[in-house]
């Protein structure tokens, strides 16, 4: 018996949209530990499509969709004739994510300062796309953080949302301030789509910090020295239409958070924050790019905003080229 001949979808996309299509059947093959319930959310919409060029389209989604939200660590769609006149069955060959990945990342962070990152992980804990990771990282200037989390999506056919918990601590040195900061912090978190490029976010501080100033540290640093706690929210809403989020080539991000602290804890305010990124294309592969971003921060009561809480300049994302929060006035 010969072995049948699979073709790439783009031979018959667009051009089958008058041929109709019954989904009789949709076969995995590769799983081990992903529960049946979880597949079933992903592709039930698979029985909807009305035509050949329908399925070939919601195929494609489908095994994309699977491997973003953690379910799968490769899958690809193949359509295959059923016994009846116009039914199909469609059979996903999948490869289930690793029982366990541990690695070693060196490189450099963001304040320009080399570290090296040990990270544990695994993705579909429980079958259902649930993932738990963590990771020790340490700075050739001599900061450490370590922090765990674990991530729970929310499945359903191109749905991108999910729930998370962080629980990290830190311990680095500011050199804006003179200071050396630990911090210990449980984060909940919910991302979530309004729309296909509208996102929101919604998420839950609790932060223990400890600021202890140097020998060299200014008094105004001092006099905030000691043990706070931060209990704040967030709340964001972007509108992005980007082609990729590092380095874009074309597309908009436009996003607006505000974040309130308090009652409980040592801070009080709310802070509002408005990010711009746009990319164009021009000749010969260079990229226009250009951002924006305003901040403003007001203390709410009688309560002073402390040194942690308060908004700098200088850095990535907005005036490059000078120390990291080092512009402005100081002591």
């Amino acid at each position: 018996m010969s072995e049948k001949t699979f073709y790439k979808a783009s031979v018959l996309l667009g051009k089958a949209d008058v041929v109709p299509s019954i989904v009789e059947a949709v076969q995995f093959h590769g799983i081990h530990i992903t529960k049946s319930d979880a597949l079933l959310k992903e592709v039930s919409e698979l029985y909807k499509s009305s035509n050949v060029d329908e399925l070939l389209h919601n195929s494609h989604l489908a095994a994309k969709h699977l491997q973003e939200v953690g379910l799968m660590e490769n899958a690809v769609a193949l359509i295959d004739t059923a016994p009846s006149s116009n039914g199909y069955i469609v059979n996903f060959v999948v490869k289930e994510p690793k029982a366990f990945s541990l690695g070693v990342k060196a490189g450099m962070s963001t304040n320009g300062d080399a570290d090296v990152s040990l990270n544990a992980g695994k993705m579909s804990l429980q079958g259902r796309g649930e993932a738990i990771n963590s990771s020790y990282t340490y700075t050739v200037k001599g900061d450490h953080s370590f922090n765990v989390s674990f991530t729970k999506p929310f499945l359903g056919w191109q749905k991108y949302s999910n729930v998370s918990a962080s629980l990290y601590r830190s311990m680095s040195y500011l050199p804006w301030n003179q200071s050396n900061c630990d911090e210990n912090a449980l984060i909940l978190q919910y991302n979530g789509q309004l729309s296909r490029k509208i996102l929101h976010s919604i998420k839950l501080n609790s932060i223990w910090r400890s600021l202890k100033a140097t020998d060299d540290a200014a008094f105004a640093v001092r006099e905030h020295a000691g043990h706070t706690i931060k209990f704040s929210m967030e709340n964001c809403i972007a509108f992005d239409s980007r082609d990729r989020p590092i380095l874009a080539t074309k597309g908009l991000l436009s996003r607006i958070c505000q974040e309130y602290a308090g009652p409980l804890g040592d801070s009080s305010f709310l802070r509002h924050q408005v990010d711009f990124q746009a990319a164009a294309p021009l000749l010969m592969g260079f990229v226009l790019s250009a951002s924006l971003q305003l901040k403003n921060v007001k203390a709410l009561g009688d309560r002073e905003i402390h040194l942690l809480d308060r908004l700098y300049l200088g850095g990535q994302q907005d005036v490059r080229g000078f120390g990291l929060n080092t512009l402005g006035a100081s002591n």
